[in-house]
């Protein structure tokens, strides 16, 4: 990922984070929860150049569901027209749970991974160590799942580059530099060119960030030749007055940025060959 990549024009992929693994404080009354709604945001989102569908399972009071994943990913490919199915789960999820419910099918393109331990709540501190991340992210590449490494740090990044000495990852890494949560770093627009500057140059980037970062670091992201994560996972306002109703509301922030830049937005078997996915698999069951 580099500058130059805007300058020549190279595709961005724009993922969707519809609903988020858990409430924000009691807000977000407008966030899709069931999986026919989901579905119908994403199929909005899909129209307007989205190409990745991060889908998170929960309940309609918040609490994380990971179980509900297979039913939402299942709603999302009857609507949609080959976009590519992310699984995301708490950073708390016990990973064994997590990988029962990737091979209930259908199987996703792609599934999340924290690179460490993460705080997350007041009280609670989710503790993943080397040994469980090597495992999962094996257990993800012989099946086909491209996993993708949430940056939330430098840590992270010295932990991206020891999985790749370790030869885990035949391919290069699809990372998603997050920004503004509480279990990451600050939302700075400094901050981002240096987390930029220090993952590696052949990895698919994606930034995400929380609340009224969103807009400019996806921005940044899109003039900096990386791809975007935005969604109502992330942010719920368009503006301080103004709650979001659909994620296709910011999709089309997104698309704006793009129509108005170099680039253009990849299509869907543009982005299996960037990732170096085998091929769409969403609809295979196991």
């Amino acid at each position: 990922m580099t500058y130059r990549e805007y300058m020549n024009g190279a595709p961005v992929s724009c993922s969707v984070a519809p609903t988020g693994y858990q409430s924000l404080d009691g807000h977000g009354t407008n966030v899709p929860i069931e999986p026919d709604a989901v579905a119908d945001d994403i199929e909005e989102c899909q129209l307007l150049g989205a190409t990745i569908a991060q889908l998170h399972g929960r309940t309609d009071d918040g609490t994380p569901a990971p179980s509900r994943l297979p039913a939402i990913s299942t709603a999302v490919t009857d609507v949609t027209d080959d976009i590519l199915i992310e699984y995301a789960v708490s950073p708390a999820a016990q990973l064994g749970d997590y990988l029962d419910v990737i091979d209930e099918g259908p199987v996703p393109d792609i599934a999340q991974v924290f690179l460490g331990p993460v705080q997350h709540g007041r009280r609670e501190v989710a503790s993943i160590s080397r040994r469980d991340v090597d495992r999962f992210v094996e257990h993800l590449v012989e099946r086909g799942i491209k996993p993708n490494f949430v940056v939330l740090n430098g840590r992270d990044i010295n932990e991206l580059g020891r999985l790749r000495q370790s030869g885990l990852l035949s391919t290069p890494p699809m990372v998603t530099v997050r920004l503004g949560p509480a279990d990451g770093t600050v939302a700075t627009p400094g901050q981002l060119l240096a987390l930029l500057d220090a993952i590696p140059a052949d990895a698919t980037v994606f930034v995400g960030a929380t609340g009224p970062n969103q807009f400019p670091l996806t921005t940044m992201a899109v003039l900096l030749g990386a791809h975007v994560r935005t969604g109502m996972g992330d942010n719920l306002y368009l503006d301080i007055d103004s709650p979001v109703h659909r994620n296709s509301q910011l999709v089309g922030r997104v698309s704006d940025v793009v129509r108005h830049s170099r680039r253009t937005f990849a299509a869907p078997e543009d982005v299996v060959e960037m990732l170096s996915l085998p091929e769409i698999q969403s609809n295979v069951e196991v």
